[in-house]
C-alpha cells in the first residue's frame, strides 16, 4: 500500500490530499481541510478526475460512478478542527493524481447552520448533488445521493465488523473494510502482520486495531477477541469475516444475525452466484423432534440454499413443523435410525448435485453461526469432510464426565482401527455430527451399502473416507448439551453400537496392528514374568506353582490374541473375503 500526499495553502487554510492504494486499481482519497483562523470559514473547492479514473460515491464495486470531471465541495470549517472528505477511485495508480484547488475562503454565517454542499460537475458542466454521510464528527464520506438504507442496513445498525488481517487476505480485507464504512459499520482488525504501512492503511481506512495475541491464537481465539473489542466500543454486535475476506452478502447476514446473540460469522455473496445446482444444503436427521426443528429450520436456512430435514418415522408433528418452517421434508414410514437418516440425506444431495452438505442435529445442540466456517475450509482446502469438533481449538463445550470418558476410549479406538497412530494424523472428533461433505463425498457415501443404520454410521462414515481415500478436516465448533429433546439414543446403547463397529474394524481392517501388537506384548510380557519367577525359584529352592499361573496365563492369553490376528490377517487377503467384500459394497 503506499500513500501519496500533496498540500495546498491559502491564507490560514490547509488542504492536504491523501491517496491510499488499496488494491492494484483502487484508491482510497482524502481530503483533509484544517483552518487556523480565529473564526470559522466556508470553503470553495474544487477536485478533479482525469479521464482514467472512475469516482464511486456509493457501493464501490457496483461498476457505476463518474469519470472526466471535477467534484466541488461547499463546506464550513471550525478553527483547530480539521475536516476530511473521502471518495473511492478506480483506475491506474501510475503518476500523480490532480491537486485541489481552492475556489474561495470567506467568513462563515454566525450560527454555524451552512451545510456542506457536494456536487459532481462534468464536461457538460451539468452539476450533479452528491451527499455526504458523516463517519466521525470530522471525516465525511461521499455518498450517493439516490442511495437509501437496505432493509439489511437498517437491521446491522451499530453493528462491528471484525477482521483477522493476514498477508494472503491483505487487499480483501482492505476491500471488506472499505465497504463496511461506506455502510456505516464500525470496523475493528486484529492482525497478525507485523507490516506498519499496512496497518497505518487500514487504519486511515476508517479501521479500529486491536492489539494482536500471540502468534500461537487460533482464528477463534482472534474472533473472540474482535468480539470483545465490539462490546468495550459500544457495538451493537459483530460480524466476523472469515479467513479468506470473501465480499460479504449484508442481506443474508442480517438474515442470520437476527438468531445471533451477538456475533455471526459472515454469509459470502459467492454462495448467491447463479449455479444450476444449490450451493449449500442444510440436512437434518430428526425422529420425534417436533419441539425443536422449527427453530432449528429457522436458523439454518438463513445459511442454505435448502434445507432437508428427513423425518425418520416420527409420532409427533416434526414433519409439519419442519415444512411449516420452510424445509423440504423427506419421511420415513419406519423408523430406520440415524444412519438410515444419513444415508438419505446423502442421496438427496447427491441428486441435487450440492456443492456442500451441512449436517446438523435436530435438537438444537449445534450452532448454524459455524457453516460458513465449515463451508470455507472445505472450499478453501479441497476437503472431502469437514467435522465441526468440540477438541480442536481452545474448547468451550462442556462435556458430562461420563460422556468425556467414552468419547475418549471412542476415539482412541477409531483412530487406531484406522491406523492413525501419530498425533498429526488423529481425528480429534470421531463422534460429533456436524459435519460438512462435498459433492464428491456425497456421491461416493450415497452407494455404500456398509454404512449402518444406527448412531455408529458417524464411525462408519470415517471408514469410508479411509477406505475411499476421501481428506477429512476439523475445524472448532461448540456444542451445547443443556437443550430439550436431546439425542433419543441413551449413552450405553449409543456406547455398544460404536464399540461394534470399532470390533468390526479390527476384525476386518488391521487385526495384525490392533491384536497383534498387543497379544505379542502381552505374550512377551508373560514369558519374562515365567522365566524371573522360575529363576527366583532356582536360587531359593522354593518352588511356589501357584506364583507360575499368572504369568502363564498372561503367555498364553497373548498368544491366543497372536494366533487370532494372523487367522484374521489370512483369511482377509484370501481371494474368497476378497469377493465377499466386493458383492457386499455392489
Amino acid at each position: 500500500m503506499e500513500t501519496n500526499i500533496a498540500q495546498l495553502r491559502s491564507t490560514n487554510l490547509e488542504v492536504t490530499k491523501s491517496v491510499t492504494k488499496i488494491s492494484e486499481d483502487d484508491q482510497l482519497v482524502r481530503l483533509s481541510v484544517r483552518s487556523a483562523a480565529s473564526n470559522p470559514v466556508k470553503l470553495s473547492l474544487t477536485d478533479n478526475v482525469s479521464s482514467e479514473h472512475t469516482l464511486h460515491v456509493g457501493d464501490p464495486d457496483s461498476g457505476s460512478g463518474y469519470t472526466d470531471g471535477a467534484i466541488t465541495i461547499e463546506s464550513v470549517v471550525d478553527p483547530e478542527k480539521p475536516t476530511a472528505f473521502e471518495y473511492h477511485l478506480t483506475g491506474s495508480t501510475e503518476g500523480e493524481l490532480p491537486e485541489p484547488t481552492i475556489d474561495s475562503v470567506s467568513p462563515a454565517a454566525t450560527n454555524g447552520d451552512t451545510p456542506t454542499r457536494v456536487e459532481w460537475i462534468g464536461p457538460e458542466g451539468k452539476p450533479i448533488p452528491i451527499a455526504v454521510t458523516a463517519r466521525t464528527e470530522t471525516v465525511l464520506l461521499l455518498t450517493s445521493s439516490e442511495t437509501s438504507p437496505t432493509p439489511a442496513t437498517r437491521r446491522l445498525q451499530g453493528v462491528g465488523i471484525g477482521i483477522v488481517l493476514t498477508a494472503a487476505n491483505e487487499d480483501a480485507a482492505c476491500r471488506t473494510v472499505l465497504r463496511a464504512r461506506k455502510r456505516g459499520h464500525p470496523v475493528f482488525v486484529i492482525s497478525r502482520l507485523q507490516d506498519e504501512d499496512v496497518l497505518e492503511a487500514v487504519a486511515d481506512l476508517g479501521a479500529t486495531l486491536i492489539s494482536p495475541l500471540s502468534r500461537r491464537a487460533s482464528q477463534n481465539d482472534l474472533h473472540r477477541a474482535l468480539s470483545q473489542a465490539a462490546r468495550e466500543h459500544g457495538a451493537t454486535g459483530i460480524i466476523l469475516q472469515t479467513r479468506d475476506c470473501p465480499r460479504i452478502d449484508y442481506d443474508r447476514t442480517a438474515a442470520a444475525f437476527e438468531q445471533a446473540d451477538y456475533d455471526i460469522i459472515a454469509i459470502p455473496e459467492y454462495w448467491e452466484q447463479a449455479t444450476d445446482s444449490p450451493r449449500v444444503v442444510v440436512g437434518i436427521p430428526a425422529y420425534n423432534a417436533a419441539d425443536s426443528i422449527g427453530t432449528v429450520v429457522d436458523r439454518a436456512a438463513a445459511y442454505a440454499d435448502e434445507v432437508i430435514v428427513v423425518d425418520d418415522g416420527s409420532g409427533d408433528e416434526t414433519a409439519n413443523r419442519a415444512q411449516a418452517a420452510g424445509a423440504t421434508v423427506v419421511v420415513h414410514e419406519r423408523n430406520r435410525g440415524y444412519g438410515g437418516a444419513l444415508k438419505t440425506l446423502f442421496r438427496e444431495a447427491a441428486g441435487r448435485e450440492a456443492a456442500h452438505l451441512v449436517v446438523i442435529d435436530a435438537d438444537g445442540q449445534h450452532d448454524p453461526a459455524d457453516i460458513p466456517t465449515l463451508v470455507e475450509t472445505q472450499t478453501r482446502n479441497d476437503v472431502d469432510v469437514v467435522i465441526g469438533s468440540r477438541y480442536v481449538g481452545k474448547r468451550k463445550t462442556k462435556i458430562p464426565f461420563v460422556r468425556s470418558v467414552g468419547l475418549a476410549v471412542i476415539n482412541g479406538l477409531t483412530n487406531a482401527s484406522l491406523g492413525k497412530l501419530r498425533p498429526s494424523g488423529f481425528i480429534h472428533d470421531t463422534q460429533s455430527g456436524y459435519r460438512c461433505y462435498s459433492l464428491y463425498a456425497t456421491r461416493s457415501l450415497a452407494g455404500d451399502r456398509l454404512i449402518g443404520d444406527n448412531m455408529g454410521a458417524s464411525t462408519d462414515i470415517l471408514y469410508h473416507a479411509h477406505r475411499n481415500r476421501l481428506s477429512v478436516s476439523e475445524v472448532e465448533t461448540t456444542i451445547s448439551y443443556d437443550v430439550e429433546n436431546a439425542s433419543s439414543q441413551g449413552s450405553v446403547s449409543h456406547g455398544l453400537d460404536l464399540l461394534r463397529n470399532i470390533f468390526w474394524a479390527v476384525e476386518y481392517g488391521r487385526p495384525l496392528l490392533i491384536l497383534g501388537v498387543p497379544g505379542g506384548l502381552i505374550t512377551l510380557f508373560g514369558v519374562m514374568l515365567t522365566v524371573l519367577l522360575i529363576g527366583q525359584s532356582a536360587a531359593t529352592g522354593i518352588v511356589d506353582p501357584v506364583r507360575l499361573v499368572p504369568s502363564i496365563l498372561f503367555a498364553v492369553v497373548g498368544l491366543l490374541l497372536c494366533i487370532a490376528a494372523v487367522m484374521m490377517q489370512v483369511l482377509n487377503r484370501h481371494p474368497s473375503m476378497k469377493r465377499l467384500n466386493d458383492d457386499e459394497n455392489s
